[in-house]
């Protein structure tokens, strides 16, 4: 039958010698001790051996009592043996400045969750001086981009978040070299820039820019470089009234292989058949002949402007004169 211990009026102790043990003695593994107040324990250890264990408490409390800046034991935490196998640890740990899962050898052991959230604060995956694997993730380039057969074909959208591994990048950059298309390259202000007729509607052109600007333009019929202008065989300047200059440096000269031929009206913005005086040097033209009847004439920078004499009307004018 169940008796009860009544003490209305003070305080109840149950004394043994020092270092002795009191028993609440339910059975073995069986019965229950019940504590309708709080359970106050004071002592070195305390050890529960129950194959289960209820706590209401939404926060429990551990290192209690610290009075120092930070975990004076360095750290603090949970620790779970693991039979014959090195324990584990899930703990707080000033060298770290954060959470740690490590065994009892010192070896870190892996965290399995399928989400981190930093609340909108900088997340960084330190390695240190080691590398961040998907590791031992199968195929996971294929998971990024659109592969078929083992060949990536492309990339879609709606992988636009997906941080990609280092072959995704490798066969990405082979895919583009491949397939597409860049309108431009180029280091700042420096750059070569494509426009295509079926993308513009105006001729297409290739634009070589140094410092922002333009210095070369390739068209399908002709290049550019400045002032010149290159088409088919034909050198001609792009500002009109404009001197087209061959120049060799030194002692060198400029070399003419083959016929030299004058034209009578040297260009389309030039009708003139006699070009003005020269400030510096001889000026050499066609134009109608004359008394020398070799059409060739020349005007010069002494305000001479004369008819080069032909073989035979040399002849004649050395007899005449």
């Amino acid at each position: 039958m169940s008796k009860y211990l009544n003490v209305p009026d003070g305080n109840y102790k149950v004394h043994v010698k020092t270092g002795g043990t009191i028993f609440l003695d339910t059975g073995f593994e069986t019965g229950t001790v019940e504590i309708s107040g709080n359970l106050l324990v004071k002592g070195d250890q305390t050890t529960v051996n129950t194959a289960q264990m209820d706590i209401e408490d939404n926060i429990i409390t551990l290192n209690s009592g610290e009075t120092g800046a930070g975990i004076t034991l360095t750290s603090a935490g949970i620790k779970i043996e693991r039979g014959t196998l090195p324990d584990t640890f899930f703990k707080y740990d000033e060298n770290v400045n954060g959470f740690i899962a490590i065994d009892s050898a010192s070896a870190l052991m892996p965290l399995a969750t399928n989400k981190i959230d930093s609340r909108s604060q900088p997340l960084v995956l330190d390695a240190g001086s080691n590398t961040v694997s998907v590791s031992p993730t199968v195929d996971y380039e294929q998971k990024v981009f659109t592969y078929v057969a083992g060949t990536l074909t492309g990339y879609d959208a709606a992988n636009a978040d997906i941080v990609p591994n280092a072959k995704a990048v490798v066969d990405y950059v082979a895919y583009n070299f491949a397939n597409v298309f860049l309108s431009q390259i180029g280091d700042a202000d420096s750059s070569i820039e494509i426009d295509d007729f079926e993308n513009t509607g105006i001729p297409s052109v290739i634009k070589f820019k140094i410092d922002g600007n333009t210095v070369s333009q390739l068209y399908a019929d002709r290049w550019e470089f400045d002032d010149l202008r290159f088409t088919g065989s034909v050198i001609d300047t792009l500002s009109s009234n404009e001197d087209l200059v061959l120049k060799s440096s030194g002692t060198g000269n400029i070399r003419i292989d083959d016929t030299l031929h004058l034209n009578r009206v040297p260009s389309d913005d030039d009708t003139s058949l006699e070009p003005s005086l020269p400030a510096d040097g001889t000026r050499i033209y066609v134009a109608n002949e004359h008394t020398g009847k070799s059409g060739i004439f020349f005007a010069n920078d002494q305000n001479s402007r004369d008819e080069l004499v032909s073989k035979n009307r040399a002849l004649l004018f050395g007899m005449l004169f």
